[in-house]
């Protein structure tokens, strides 16, 4: 992918709603989002109305009322992306909550560093960033953090100490 291609992007849930080859066609383009997700807004509504129940539809309809388009290049894309990501914080959660990420599915980079056991998701969020799970033996805490998998300069241990 060319990181200079210019791409309309939703940068509320960070997905990506179409690319242009020049500004023009990318003004454009970003009409159509703002118009396509107006029809969104409207779909939603109707089936809030029609099934009040269904808290999934509030849900969805919630997502499209944020939603916030911008023109930008993939590169830029990417650089806020990783920054929305990465930039979560470290947020402590229960030993329960651990043990039930561990045994959900197959953990991928479980290791041990500082005393620090962690593991990462093996399900993404995008790309290479997925969820990591501590438990800091020392403190006797555990935690939670979004990281890039390939990079252990984003890991939750470097936030502990």
């Amino acid at each position: 992918m060319d990181n200079d291609k210019i791409c309309i992007v939703d940068t509320v849930n960070f997905s990506i709603y179409d690319f242009a080859d020049n500004q023009e066609q990318a003004e454009a383009k970003l009409i159509k989002a703002i118009e396509s997700n107006k029809k969104d807004i409207e779909t939603w509504e109707n089936h809030c109305k029609n099934y009040p129940d269904v808290d999934s539809f509030k849900t969805y309809l919630k997502q499209a009322q944020n939603k916030k388009y911008e023109i930008m290049t993939f590169e830029e894309f990417l650089q806020r992306e990783k920054d929305y990501y990465i930039n979560q914080p470290l947020v402590e959660i229960t030993a329960e909550k651990y043990e039930e990420m561990l045994n959900i599915l197959p953990p991928l980079k479980w290791c041990t560093i500082n005393n620090i056991e962690m593991f990462c998701m093996s399900e993404f969020l995008t790309g290479s960033y997925t969820s990591q799970y501590l438990h800091d033996k020392k403190a006797g805490k555990y935690y939670h953090k979004i990281v890039d998998i390939t990079d252990k300069a984003t890991w939750g241990y470097n936030y502990l100490h």
